[in-house]
C-alpha cells in the first residue's frame, strides 16, 4: 500500500485545519480593522466644532453683509435667548 490507508491523507488533516484557523484569523483581523476604520472616520467628522450663532453672526458682520446697527440688533437677541 502506498502512503498507509487513504492513500497517507490523514496526515494533511492538522495542516488543513491550520489553514483554515488562518483564513478565520485573517478575516477576522479584516473585520476588525474596517469597524475600527470606520469609527475612526466617524469620529473625525463628528469631532469638528459647529460654530456659534454668534460666531455667525460675527462673521457675517465681518464680511460686510450686516450694518452695524443689524448686527447689534440680532446680537442683543442672541443674548436674550
Amino acid at each position: 500500500m502506498q502512503g498507509g490507508m487513504h492513500g497517507g491523507w490523514f496526515a494533511a488533516w492538522p495542516w488543513l485545519a491550520l489553514w483554515i484557523l488562518l483564513k478565520l484569523t485573517i478575516g477576522a483581523l479584516m473585520i476588525t480593522g474596517l469597524i475600527l476604520a470606520v469609527q475612526w472616520l466617524r469620529r473625525e467628522t463628528s469631532g469638528r466644532s459647529l460654530a456659534t450663532p454668534l460666531e455667525i453672526l460675527k462673521t457675517r458682520y465681518a464680511r460686510g453683509e450686516l450694518s452695524r446697527e443689524d448686527f447689534d440688533a440680532m446680537k442683543r437677541e442672541l443674548e436674550r435667548s
